[in-house]
């Protein structure tokens, strides 16, 4: 139980990011305050571009894996895993994004780490619309808030020290478009 506790610390904690230029984050862009991001102002969601592996922070070992599962004309869903190179072979957390229909150009998805539930919503941001450097962090910025929602009927015992109302705010940086680039296994999602 106390390392569950501490891999959820660590999930959280992982979450803080920088945006980024080449293999790096050297935007240091640090967004605070909770749910920062101006929403309504998010670019058309890039579903031919969202599939892949992206990095959280330059200090972390945590990556989120997108999947896009379904594109249809009507809806469109996609598989979001959080992975670590330490624990490829299975995702720390895991969960199904979609579009909100007051948010068209935001993807909510609530993942689950077996303990606590999770929303990350993710979108597109023009550079200037952050009022971030472009040269620096790049034109186009995906951006990530995380809140923790609460607690799986699993958890019915645990000592409960993060808050559930505790909120992350990130950029991240694509790394690559092959899911199984991090990992030398390929990571089973079906779980």
């Amino acid at each position: 139980m106390i390392s569950r506790i501490f891999a959820t610390v660590l999930l959280i904690a992982g979450l803080h990011a920088q945006a980024q230029v080449a293999d790096t984050f050297e935007c240091n862009y640090k967004p605070q305050g909770v749910d920062y991001f101006p929403w309504s102002v998010a670019n058309p969601f890039p579903w031919s571009d969202i599939q892949g592996v992206w990095k959280l922070s330059s200090d972390s070992s945590m990556y989120l894996k997108a999947r896009v599962i379904s594109s249809t004309k009507n809806r469109k869903i996609l598989n979001v895993s959080l992975v670590s190179v330490d624990r490829c072979a299975k995702p720390i957390a895991s969960g199904t994004g979609y579009i909100d229909s007051l948010e068209k150009n935001v993807v909510r998805a609530v993942l689950s780490d077996g303990i606590y539930r999770y929303q990350i919503k993710l979108g597109m941001f023009d550079a200037r619309d952050l009022k971030i450097d472009a040269n620096v962090c790049g034109p186009n910025i995906l951006a990530a808030t995380v809140k923790i929602l609460g607690t799986t009927p699993k958890a019915e015992n645990i000592y409960r020290s993060t808050r559930e109302a505790q909120t992350q705010n990130m950029v991240l940086k694509k790394v690559s478009d092959d899911l199984n680039a991090v990992c030398k296994k390929p990571i089973d999602t079906t779980k």
